[in-house]
């Protein structure tokens, strides 16, 4: 069926990565909330356009429902692929279930409360020594000196990488997200042409550096087993067979990006938001808010994923609008935690905000995020540890964002700790 004409449309084209440079487009989405929740989004580069869903409750159906949206030609590009393009970059994000439970059930045990609980003590020594360089010692630039740190070594603490090698998983995940924006341009990026980035995952050749990385650990594993996540993907039985190596190496990149980036950026839009809300920062550290309650609302503040897609796999309706089979649909988190419907003036920081259903990890459904529970560790011991030593977290320079219409990223944040009496 034809389903764009005489169908809504955004005013502005969401696939332009450098329309999120000044940060998601809120009064749009306010907008397509209120007018067109399902609404169609042209693009004028060739590709084909896609559905931009803006509503908390739409976004939620979307999620639970693997059989009519289907994530297996592509989650985090809005972009076409073919059948050998989509099967060679696949990751557990790009699978639907069954495949996709069989696939993800091979970590859960490293990523569970339980083996994450673990973490605890190593994760807060971490934060403690690198605020007790950072606090009262004036202007300095807090994502490379501060929130990279952190959840690069707790996810080589979780994959077994050595501690020597972070700057290198540092800069692939850089170049893997970070494609679309100028600071981030690799010189062996145009070594390769078009069509051979396609079969890369995530479109970029950095992937091919991580992937000798993920082979040396592989080999490592079957010499000499470790209790770590490497050592169980190695081991692992997928239907009476070990994965394949392009599976493992797949999955192995997506730990790499996915358990560093949205970490990261989470905990940086979080400094900011307590720089530009002092009187949050007191209300945290006079008692009375648990951490959890805190940790809940800078990352749906942060949103550090602005959309994830499917493919509908058959014609449908959607809030009254049709949909074709083979249409993308955009699932806008950014717009979705901002749901007037769904938080009480979601335009407020609010530390304190009791109910809050967000979904900086998505919503329902399979994919919810499989490391949730190490992020959310990570941003509940930072708030804590700045807590004890931190009276004031003051906005001194720089907060640039980064270009991608996929990631809510923070390039550099310059910010001053004043110290607690």
């Amino acid at each position: 069926m034809t389903t764009t004409l005489n169908a809504p449309e955004t005013r502005i084209d969401l696939s332009d990565a450098g329309m999120w440079q000044g940060g998601p487009p809120h009064a749009e989405f306010a907008r397509l909330r209120a007018e067109a929740p399902i609404a169609w989004n042209a693009r004028s580069d060739g590709h084909r356009g896609f559905w931009a869903v803006s509503r908390f409750d739409d976004i939620a159906a979307i999620s639970r429902d693997t059989a009519l949206f289907s994530s297996r030609n592509g989650v985090i590009s809005l972009d076409d692929f073919d059948d050998a393009q989509n099967d060679k970059r696949r990751t557990l994000l790009e699978m639907d279930p069954p495949q996709h439970g069989k696939m993800r059930m091979l970590t859960m045990p490293g990523f569970s409360r339980r083996g994450v609980g673990g973490l605890e003590e190593d994760v807060r020594a971490r934060i403690a020594a690198l605020l007790d360089n950072l606090v009262g010692a004036g202007s300095f630039e807090a994502v490379s000196t501060l929130t990279k740190q952190v959840p690069i070594i707790t996810l080589c603490a979780l994959l077994g990488i050595p501690v020597e090698r972070t700057e290198d998983l540092i800069r692939w995940s850089d170049m893997l997200i970070g494609s679309d924006d100028p600071d981030f341009v690799d010189p062996i990026f145009d070594a390769y042409s078009e069509d051979e980035r396609r079969m890369m995952p995530f479109g970029h050749p950095a992937a091919l550096q991580a992937f000798e990385m993920g082979r040396e650990l592989a080999a490592d594993r079957r010499a000499n087993p470790r209790d770590d996540v490497i050592t169980m993907l190695v081991q692992a039985q997928v239907d009476g067979r070990p994965l394949t190596e392009d599976e493992f190496l797949n999955y192995f990149l997506m730990l790499v990006v996915a358990g560093n980036e949205t970490t990261r950026h989470t905990m940086s839009h979080g400094l900011r938001a307590l720089a530009d809300h002092p009187r949050e920062w007191d209300r945290f550290r006079q008692g009375g808010i648990k951490s959890q309650t805190a940790t809940d609302e800078i990352l749906r503040w942060a949103t550090p994923v602005h959309f994830v897609r499917r493919i509908a796999t058959q014609d449908t309706t959607l809030n009254g609008v049709p949909i074709a089979k083979g249409d993308k649909v955009a699932m806008y988190y950014a717009s979705g935690n901002r749901d007037e419907t769904r938080f009480e003036a979601p335009e407020i920081f609010d530390i304190g905000r009791e109910k809050n259903p967000h979904m900086a990890f998505g919503k329902g459904g399979p994919h919810f995020c499989l490391g949730n529970f190490v992020a959310q560790l990570q941003v509940r011991v930072l708030i804590e540890e700045l807590a004890t030593r931190v009276s004031r977290i003051e906005a001194s320079g720089r907060f640039d964002i980064l270009r991608s219409n996929h990631i809510h990223g923070v390039k550099a944040l310059d910010i001053i700790l004043h110290p607690a009496g």
